[in-house]
């Protein structure tokens, strides 16, 4: 459990089910019914997104150690001594670069994969410090948590003949940008608010004007559901029939039972509070799809029920705390 805490697991473990959204489309788009035979596809993804995602964490909390020691903020990488630091990064480090031996057919998939890197150092490190640049900080962390291991995803399920598909791979990966990279990281950072201003750091949502964060939000709303359309638009607008039913009973459901407050950026810090279309993203949809794929072949049932435990029970214990809070 502690290394899970110290990979920061909980904040990036309920971002990987959008992903497999992506990939249980692109089955849909090209018509694969039984999906047991791509299991290792979807393992092997993950594990780049994995790798990925543990590099973030790591070299975040690496160059935010200072800054949360002023904040009061927890940061087990500081427990490190240096040399054990330097040993940890160079490690998940070294996973990339082996990880990448496997791309190497594919110049399209290797290159995506290792701008989402890139920008994940340029958003953390001193000499750049981007996450404290207002919009850059907000694009670049969509970019490298979002965008590129999008792009990464799809070039290799295409294995790298993106040209025919652009407008679905383009609008996938912008709908992933602007939902779980740019409106996560301002949600995010709403909660951090009174450690940012304690630590000095300046961010989008404590150094901007109300109008102009207002226009930016609106901005990213509008193009987060014009590309989510668009990026559904390009299989099939059927398959959202269920998962949008579902999500609308679920809101009612939680409304008038448990008093839930809605919101798309800022949280109700007062009340229990859910981020609009979050819980749709995360777990219906993906449940939904691959619930459709199940229909299509009741052989997939064991990628169903393993989605389920990896995915659905954290989320459901989650949920569990969510409504034990006063």
């Amino acid at each position: 459990m502690r290394f899970l805490k110290f990979i920061r697991i909980g904040t990036w473990w309920f971002k990987l089910p959008p992903f497999l959204v992506l990939i249980y489309l692109y089955f849909i788009k090209a018509n694969i019914k039984d999906i047991r035979y791509e299991s290792y596809l979807i393992l092997f993804l993950l594990l780049g997104l994995i790798i990925g995602a543990i590099f973030a964490s790591l070299i975040n909390n690496y160059y935010d150690q200072e800054d949360d020691t002023i904040a009061g903020k927890e940061n087990l990488m500081a427990r490190l001594d240096k040399r054990s630091q330097l040993i940890t990064l160079g490690t998940i480090f070294l996973m990339g670069i082996l990880y990448s031996f496997f791309l190497l057919s594919n110049i399209f998939a290797l290159v995506f994969y290792w701008l989402g890197w890139i920008c994940f150092y340029l958003y953390s490190c001193k000499q750049f410090r981007l996450k404290e640049k207002t919009y850059f900080g907000i694009i670049l962390d969509g970019l490298g948590s979002q965008f590129f291991p999008s792009l990464f995803i799809f070039a290799f399920l295409f294995n790298g003949y993106i040209n025919n598909d652009l407008t679905y791979i383009i609008s996938g990966s912008i709908w992933m940008l602007f939902s779980f990279g740019m409106r996560s990281l301002i949600i995010h950072q709403y909660y951090d608010y009174e450690n940012d201003l304690k630590a000095g750091v300046s961010t989008f949502v404590n150094s901007s004007s109300e109008s102009v964060k207002n226009a930016f939000k609106f901005f990213i709303l509008i193009i987060e559901f014009l590309s989510f359309l668009i990026f559904n638009f390009s299989i099939n607008l059927w398959v959202l029939i269920l998962p949008l039913g579902l999500y609308v009973l679920l809101l009612i459901a939680l409304r008038i039972i448990f008093n839930v407050k809605y919101y798309f950026f800022k949280p109700h810090r007062n009340y229990k509070s859910r981020s609009l279309f979050f819980d749709f993203y995360v777990t219906i949809l993906p449940f939904s799809i691959l619930l459709l794929l199940c229909l299509k072949n009741s052989e997939n049932i064991l990628l169903l029920a393993l989605s389920i435990i990896a995915f659905n029970v954290p989320t459901l214990l989650n949920l569990m705390n969510f409504f034990k809070k006063e």
